[in-house]
């Protein structure tokens, strides 16, 4: 089975704490029969609310492998992790990659660099798209015509105020 692991970090220790709790963490994976598949940092960041007095947090996203039977005792040992503000632990499908985050990465039309899989997904959803616009257009013209004319006489009707 294939996981996600996302991790907030405090902010008020070091890098060097942080890089320790991360190899706790990491090694409480290890000893419960789970590999370490991935991992994305994406840096201090702001929260969207206030955590044990923070206003940021440091993000880490690790992808992982293992039988569903370690798992308990993975979230007792993330529950007790000191410099830990939060967790959030998901299965994911086998096939899944993970999309790394390039440091802003937004949906605005500016160049961004995508990873190879994000891409890939962007690529399929745009043709997708563009075939539901061509099929809408090409897809009856009497039915367009008709709601047109309708339309016409709803903004002639004097009666409407």
């Amino acid at each position: 089975m294939k996981y996600e692991l996302m991790l907030l970090l405090s902010p008020k220790q070091t890098e060097k704490e942080n890089e320790k709790n991360l190899k706790e963490v990491k090694g409480t994976l290890t000893e419960n029969g789970f590999t370490v598949v991935d991992e994305d940092n994406w840096g201090v960041r702001d929260l969207a609310y206030r955590i044990a007095g923070n206003d940021r947090a440091t993000y880490v996203i690790l992808n992982f492998t293992g039988e569903p039977a370690g798992m308990p005792a993975v979230h007792k040992d993330l529950r007790i992790q000191p410099g830990l503000l939060r967790y959030l632990l998901v299965k994911v499908a086998d096939d899944y990659t993970l999309m790394r985050y390039e440091g802003g990465l937004t949906m605005a039309k500016t160049a961004t660099k995508m990873s190879a899989p994000a891409e890939e997904l962007n690529k399929k959803v745009r043709a997708s798209k563009k075939k539901t616009d061509v099929s809408e257009k090409a897809a009856d013209p009497e039915k367009t015509e008709e709601l047109d004319e309708k339309l016409k006489a709803i903004i002639e009707d004097k009666d409407i105020l």
